[in-house]
């Protein structure tokens, strides 16, 4: 993934992780602040930012990086550009 890789910057930025952080070591095991309360407030982020609704089985498998970039491409978001601020 580039520097263009808004789920990953997003991520990075969301629970304040070093920039050259890599998506492989995104995941809620890796990630200590990455606890229940985050997960909401990730999903909500994610909506906000995505602009797309999760259902909730969806929500509970949002555990990683690539857990989020596969539900996120299935809605049809594309994740190599830059969003808009």
């Amino acid at each position: 993934m580039g520097p263009n890789d808004s789920l990953l910057q997003l991520l990075i930025e969301f629970f304040d992780l070093p920039s050259e952080t890599r998506p492989e070591n995104l995941t809620q095991q890796a990630v200590p602040a990455w606890d229940s309360l985050a997960s909401v407030q990730l999903v909500a982020e994610l909506q906000g930012v995505f602009h797309v609704d999760f259902e909730l089985e969806e929500i509970e498998s949002l555990r990683s990086y690539d857990q989020i970039y596969v539900a996120l491409s299935k809605k049809g978001i594309s994740l190599h550009q830059r969003v808009p601020e």
